[in-house]
């Protein structure tokens, strides 16, 4: 029997996205600050500074974060599947963020509470707002995507926060787009050049998985031969790169 509370959940990642979809709901009027989830699915698996971002976020929200995991990385999520993560096998997103969330919202049914969703994709990230708002009327439930519908981009976000806020973004803001798993298995060959040149502890964890399980991330060359061509390619620049184009699974910014 519903309770009569409808909970407004934010699908916090950590990211710059979700933290400030989190500040635009306290600012509603008609939301009250107690009916306010930031859900928290951890991968354990971002640049190192992620969990102070969320906890300083939080703080300067006075908001509670409710933290709701599986308890494993992104290698121990390999490990246990025996293989790796790519464009039609995302297990780590299903897995560690997706199944988690069906865990809590299952809770909440429990309880008695309705909800309602809330996704930090913005006003270019409109294949994403479409596939999610599709899959959640089809369930028969409540989505908003309140950058997307303000038209309020991540880089305004990320400028918002650390100007204004006085909050110091997450490193993985440096040399990428969104601040996820390091490595993402959904990236292309240009994002796993930032992954070999700016984070190789995880690149050459990537290709000890890849060694171990005899699958690579890229049907026609490994990571061990891409190491060699980044190695070699000298005027290949830095560049920030959005997984997003291509990858058809759930992951929140």
């Amino acid at each position: 029997m519903f309770s009569g509370v409808m909970k407004h959940v934010v699908l916090f990642s950590g990211g710059a996205a979700s933290s400030y979809v989190a500040y635009l709901l306290k600012q509603d009027i008609n939301i009250e600050e107690k009916d306010i989830v930031l859900l928290h699915t951890p991968t354990l698996s971002e640049c190192e500074d992620s969990e102070k971002f969320r906890l300083k976020v939080a703080r300067y929200l006075k908001l509670p974060m409710t933290v709701w995991g599986r308890g494993e990385d992104i290698w121990e999520c390999i490990d246990r599947n025996g293989t790796l993560p790519g464009h039609f096998l995302p297990f780590c997103t299903s897995q560690l963020k997706q199944e988690m969330k069906e865990q809590y919202f299952r809770y909440l049914k429990r309880c008695g509470e309705e909800w309602i969703e809330y996704v930090g994709y913005g006003p270019d990230e409109w294949r994403r707002v479409q596939k999610s708002f599709a899959r959640n009327e089809a369930m028969g439930r409540k989505v908003q995507f309140p950058l997307f519908e303000k038209n309020i981009t991540g880089g305004e976000c990320k400028r918002i926060i650390s100007e204004e806020w006085g909050i110091q973004l997450p490193s993985a803001y440096k040399v990428l787009k969104h601040n996820n798993c390091i490595p993402c298995f959904k990236g292309g060959r240009d994002y796993w050049f930032l992954i070999w040149k700016y984070y190789p502890e995880e690149y050459n964890k990537a290709m000890e998985k890849e060694e171990r399980y005899g699958y690579t991330v890229f049907r026609d060359e490994t990571l061990s031969e891409l190491a060699v061509t980044f190695k070699n390619k000298k005027d290949m620049e830095d560049r920030q790169v959005s997984l997003y184009d291509f990858i058809p699974c759930e992951c929140w910014t």
